[in-house]
């Protein structure tokens, strides 16, 4: 790297860090109409679950970037970039992170007639994924809640959030299996699977055969169980991570596209303008602009 592009990677990091430090751990970034949304960093590293705790409101939680397990109403998943879960009162919760710390979420609080319009009478799981689409609606709120957007509009894309999770929510089978120990089975190989792709951009470089013996399996095994549990191919879910990487990166503040399509593994810039349209239906480079904190 010569002088030039050291000093631009300086730069591009001290602005990276400059974001990172508007934002804290638990901040509240969103009051408006009724409904809070919470920024939430974690830094809690333990690989083991800790708690218990109870859930104390109706709560629509989005995942960012990294990954958890949550054990929540006696029901156990991870939780990734890929779509978030959902908590009612009193439900008991535990967390634990074999990831390593450093997920960023944002926790939507709203009220029980609210929550009881857009999630009651859906699966009974916790658990849901959503469209490219709406994970780009839910950062774009965000990133206009930090340039100072107004409350009315706030609300008003809060609500079309809540919409849009609650019509592009998938849920995740439970019954894989004809026996309860062959669901298990598959629930656990699954939810091993997204945890060791939430380490970041080398986990998802692995080739398929180094993924399935990294959690102990055969390719077609964890292949075939992979689309029978979650109805998506192990292509598609590695693919909405990176997408999603790379959303989040541009929310830190990185703004070379060529850098990004480098750090997440795709071919070239090409490759992932390509995959970010298929994905969330815009361009890389319309999504950078509208996820700045500059207006």
């Amino acid at each position: 790297m010569d002088d030039g592009s050291a000093c631009r990677e300086a730069a591009r990091e001290a602005a990276r860090e400059a974001v990172r430090e508007r934002r804290g751990r638990l901040c509240t970034r969103i009051a408006a109409g009724g409904i809070t949304v919470n920024d939430i960093l974690c830094a809690e590293d333990s690989t083991g679950f800790v708690g218990p705790g109870n859930a104390d409101a109706y709560t629509v939680v989005l995942t960012r970037s990294g990954g958890y397990l949550r054990r929540i109403a006696g029901e156990e998943f991870f939780a990734d970039a890929a779509g978030g879960y959902l908590t009612r009162p009193g439900d008991e919760h535990q967390v634990a992170h074999p990831a390593g710390p450093g997920d960023r979420s944002s926790e939507i609080r709203v009220g029980p007639e609210l929550f009881a319009d857009r999630f009651d009478g859906r699966p009974v799981s916790r658990r849901f994924t959503v469209t490219g689409a709406t994970d780009v609606r839910h950062r774009a709120l965000l990133a206009a809640a930090r340039r100072g957007t107004d409350g009315f509009e706030l609300a008003d894309r809060l609500h079309q959030l809540l919409d849009g999770v609650a019509a592009s929510a998938g849920h995740w089978r439970t019954d894989t299996g004809s026996r309860p120990a062959t669901a298990r089975a598959h629930a656990r190989l699954v939810r091993d699977t997204c945890a060791l792709l939430a380490g970041g951009a080398p986990a998802l470089r692995l080739p398929l055969d180094e993924l399935a013996r990294g959690v102990g399996s055969s390719p077609h095994h964890l292949s075939r169980v992979f689309r029978a549990v979650t109805g998506t191919s192990l292509t598609h879910y590695r693919n909405e991570l990176r997408i999603r990487a790379v959303l989040h990166a541009l929310e830190e503040g990185e703004d070379s596209l060529r850098v990004l399509a480098h750090a997440h593994g795709f071919a070239d810039q090409a490759h992932l303008t390509r995959l970010c349209r298929g994905h969330t239906g815009q361009l890389p480079s319309a999504l950078r602009v509208l996820l700045s904190d500059r207006a």
